[in-house]
C-alpha cells in the first residue's frame, strides 16, 4: 500500500469519527483569570522576570495527555523577555532589560505562584543574558516547541538575525535544535548542545520562506497518543504573501539530531526534500499546537491570520489532515487594549488541562516599544490564557 492511499484510507475512516463528533461551537473559549494573573509582573520584585511571549510547555515526564500535569513538573519556554523590577503603578522601572529567551519550571498543572520558579540566565556581573545563544554571534535564538524523550530536554529553536527595516526588522536564517538534560532543575541554563537542521527554506520566487519547528506532536506510547504510530510530527509554516500555511514534517524520535531523518509531507507521500512540502491548512499563525484527541481527531490552535483578535481551532482526521474551516472559538479584548496594541500565537497546552477542555495561550504585544514602560505598561506583554470547553 502506498504512503497516499495509507493516508486516503486513515482519512476514510476518521470521515466516520468526523461525522460522529461534535465540533466545539463557535465563540465557546472563557477567560482563565487565574493561569493569566500567574503570569503578572510581579511588584516589588528588584530584578525579575517581567514578560514574555513564546510560551511553549513541555511535561517533564514527556506525558503529554490530557491532565497529566499534576504527576510531573513543566518546563516554559519564552521568547523576548523583559527582566526587572515594576513599580507600584505597573511601569517598569529603569534599567529593565530585554533578553532572547528565558524560561520557568511548574510543578504540578496548579496555577500556583509558589510552584512556578522562573530562570534567568546572569554573566558573571550578575547582568541578565540570553538562556541560550547560537554560535553566531550576530545572530539569536527564539524558542519552538520541543519534547522530552528518554532523558533529554529537546527544543527546536527558529535562529534569527536583524531584517531589512520596517516594523519587524528580523528575519529567521536557521532552524537548530537544543538538547539538554531533562536531570537539569532548570534545563538550558546549564550545558546544552545545539544541531543545526534542514529544517529552513528561504523564499523561492512566489514561494515564501518554510519554517518548522512552530509545533511538535509525538504520536509515542511514551506520550500517551491515543492512535500511536511511532513519530514525532513536527508542524511547520510556509509565509506566502499574507498568508501563512501549515505544513507538516515527521521523524522518529531517536533520530531527532540526525539531519537526513526527517520526511516532509508532499501531499501525497513523505519524501526527502523539504522544498516539496505542500500545505495543509492556510491563515494560520507563526506559533500553533496539533494536540490528538480522544475522538480520533487532531486540532489545530492558532490565531488565525498571524496577526488578528480571533483564535481559531480546526480539526483534521489524521496528523496530515485534511484539516476543516477554522471555527473561531475567542476574540482576544486586548487587541483594544490600547491604540498599539496587538495579539499573537495562540496554542494549547493539553497536558496542563482540566478533563473537558483545552488550556489555551496567546500574547499581547504593542507597536509601541517604550508604551511597556509607561504606567500600566507591565500589563501589556505577558501571557493570556483562555479555556476551551470540549464537547
Amino acid at each position: 500500500m502506498t504512503a497516499k492511499s495509507v493516508f486516503s484510507a486513515l482519512a476514510l475512516a476518521g470521515a466516520v469519527t468526523l461525522a460522529s463528533a461534535a465540533d466545539v461551537p463557535p465563540y465557546s473559549a472563557v477567560a482563565a483569570p487565574e493561569w493569566t494573573t500567574l503570569f503578572a509582573a510581579p511588584y516589588g520584585v528588584a530584578d525579575g522576570w517581567s514578560g514574555a511571549d513564546g510560551v511553549y510547555t513541555l511535561p517533564m515526564n514527556g506525558d503529554e495527555r490530557f491532565g497529566s500535569g499534576a504527576s510531573t513538573k513543566t518546563l516554559w519556554l519564552f521568547s523576548d523577555s523583559f527582566v526587572g523590577g515594576v513599580n507600584p503603578d505597573g511601569s517598569r522601572i529603569a534599567g529593565t532589560v530585554m533578553v532572547n529567551n528565558t524560561s520557568a519550571m511548574l510543578t504540578g498543572a496548579a496555577p500556583d505562584a509558589l510552584a512556578l520558579q522562573f530562570n534567568v540566565r546572569r554573566d558573571g556581573a550578575g547582568k541578565a543574558v540570553s538562556m541560550v545563544v547560537p554560535a553566531q554571534a550576530d545572530q539569536w535564538y527564539w524558542p519552538g516547541d520541543g519534547v522530552v524523550w528518554k532523558g533529554k530536554v529537546r527544543m527546536y529553536a527558529s535562529r534569527m538575525a536583524l531584517g531589512d527595516g520596517g516594523a519587524f526588522n528580523f528575519k529567521q536564517v536557521g532552524t537548530d535544535l537544543l538538547t539538554a538534560p531533562a536531570t537539569d532543575p532548570a534545563p538550558f541554563l546549564g550545558t546544552y548542545t545545539r544541531r543545526t537542521l534542514p529544517l529552513f527554506a528561504p523564499r523561492n520566487g512566489a514561494i515564501g520562506e518554510i519554517a518548522y519547528g512552530v509545533a511538535t506532536m509525538p504520536l509515542t506510547t511514551q506520550a500517551g497518543a491515543p492512535n500511536p504510530d511511532g513519530f514525532l510530527y513536527v508542524y511547520g509554516v510556509r509565509s506566502d504573501d499574507y498568508n501563512k500555511k501549515l505544513l507538516v514534517a515527521r521523524v522518529r524520535p531517536d533520530a531527532m539530531t540526525k539531519p537526513g531523518a526527517y520526511r516532509f509531507w508532499n501531499g501525497a507521500a513523505w519524501v526527502t526534500d523539504i522544498n516539496q512540502s505542500a500545505p495543509v491548512a492556510n491563515r494560520m499563525g507563526a506559533e500553533l499546537s496539533v494536540t490528538p484527541l480522544p475522538d480520533g481527531r487532531y486540532l489545530v490552535v492558532h490565531q488565525l491570520d498571524t496577526l488578528s483578535a480571533t483564535v481559531a481551532v480546526r480539526y483534521g482526521n489524521s496528523p496530515v489532515g485534511p484539516f476543516g474551516k477554522p471555527i473561531p472559538v475567542w476574540l482576544c479584548p486586548e487587541d483594544k487594549l490600547t491604540p498599539d496594541t496587538f495579539v499573537y500565537g495562540a496554542k494549547a497546552h493539553p497536558h496542563l488541562s482540566a478533563p473537558g477542555e483545552l488550556l489555551i495561550s496567546y500574547h499581547v504585544n504593542t507597536f509601541d516599544f517604550w508604551e511597556n514602560f509607561t504606567a500600566g505598561g507591565a500589563d501589556i506583554y505577558r501571557p493570556r490564557f483562555i479555556k476551551l470547553p470540549l464537547p
